[in-house]
């Protein structure tokens, strides 16, 4: 099964490997949480940034260890989609903040590349992550990236999961209300980009 990190790093912890996610990925020493901005990067020529709100800090913890253990890149745009599929199939819990911007990464995932996301949905319907809080925060921090797998099941479960008819349906389902919910998002384009503008000079001030 691919993973984040290969061989004896995988018999690391979070709190070993994260330093190392965070410098690899540009997150800033503690992955951006104090920051007041999240920089999202759709490629190497195009970024823009978005409020880094208190819902989204509290998610991004278990989202980033999501990462270590499931092996969907962090650096590329369709990684992100890939497990905002996995954590929408294996369900967000109270982290509404994960579950708004996971259905943004689902629907545009499946316009980029609708096998992965279709592959990640399914690997995430027969696994489970940590957004539904049963391991208590500082465990998980000094349990190893197998030991992790081996908790959500994700190591029974390969990255190319073959899709059930099941699976297809519930997927179905989920991308009619993201696409209602994307045509709605479209209102905030115009406060985005305004937000951009403001931001760009705010650093070019400071």
């Amino acid at each position: 099964m691919q993973a984040q990190f290969d061989g004896d790093t995988n018999k690391m912890t979070p709190a070993e490997l994260l330093p190392k996610f965070y410098e690899k990925n540009n997150l800033g020493d503690d992955g951006g949480l104090s920051s007041p901005v999240v920089r999202i990067e759709v490629n190497k020529r195009f970024h823009f940034f978005m409020p880094n709100y208190d819902a989204r800090r509290k998610a991004v913890l278990w989202h980033d260890i999501h990462h270590l253990a499931t092996g969907y890149s962090a650096a590329t745009f369709i990684g992100e989609c890939e497990i905002s599929a996995w954590e929408i199939a294996s369900g967000c819990g109270k982290y509404w903040a994960a579950f708004i911007i996971d259905t943004s990464g689902v629907v545009l995932g499946c316009l980029i590349n609708p096998r992965k996301i279709i592959q990640a949905y399914a690997r995430g319907r027969r696994t489970s992550n940590l957004y539904h809080d049963t391991i208590p925060a500082e465990t998980v921090m000094t349990m190893s990236i197998v030991d992790i797998q081996q908790a959500l099941g994700l190591d029974k479960v390969s990255m190319e999961s073959k899709a059930s008819v099941k699976d297809l349906f519930n997927l179905g389902l989920f991308l009619i209300f993201g696409g209602l919910y994307s045509l709605v998002s479209i209102i905030q384009i115009p406060l985005l980009v305004l937000y951009n503008i403001w931001y760009a000079v705010k650093r070019k001030i400071s």
